[in-house]
């Protein structure tokens, strides 16, 4: 190998360190990183699949979003918070948190080994924004969550989750299909 070669090397090295989240400095903002080590050890599929550090990375992206998809769960949290009335933040707060667990947990696997996905990532998002009152909010998280767990259990197939099935429940107006 040149030397031409080599700083080319370091240089991509220094790029990669840049793009990829460090692990070891996990933010405050982000729920607590051993939620998400009990969930990658407790699925023992994904590990043939996936590394901790991978997986822990991608958890990482869903929460800050990526170079791909910028807007992370902290950045559609800020907003749903923003405009909502401050006497029911904390309320509204708690069940994201929660929902935002559930979803990284489950959105941060290899591909092969995930149930959620960036089309479902993209709807629940926008449906959830879609609500304007912190009762429509808590309702659409509710709804999300019945989704998930029927998901999770086999009885709802991934190209049941779409649009039309939100608008319906929540009563918004569809204006095209994820």
């Amino acid at each position: 190998m040149n030397l031409k070669t080599v700083s080319h090397f370091a240089i991509a090295l220094l790029l990669a360190s840049c793009i990829t989240p460090s692990i070891r400095n996990w933010p405050e903002e982000v729920p607590r990183q051993s939620l998400f080590v009990r969930a990658y050890r407790a699925d023992v599929a994904n590990q043939s699949l996936q590394s901790e550090q991978a997986y822990l990375e991608w958890i990482l992206g869903f929460y800050q979003g990526t170079l791909i998809y910028p807007t992370g769960w902290l950045d559609v949290e800020e907003v749903l918070l923003e405009s909502t009335a401050p006497k029911s933040r904390k309320q509204l707060a708690g069940r994201l948190e929660q929902l935002g667990i559930t979803i990284g947990a489950e959105w941060a696997k290899e591909n092969e080994a995930r149930l959620i996905d960036n089309r479902m990532l993209a709807l629940w998002g926008s449906t959830l924004q879609l609500m304007q009152s912190t009762q429509e909010r808590i309702e659409a998280i509710e709804v999300v969550s019945e989704d998930i767990d029927q998901l999770f259990a086999g009885s709802l197939r991934k190209r049941d989750i779409v649009e039309a099935r939100y608008a319906e429940k929540l009563g918004f107006e569809v204006f095209g299909d994820f």
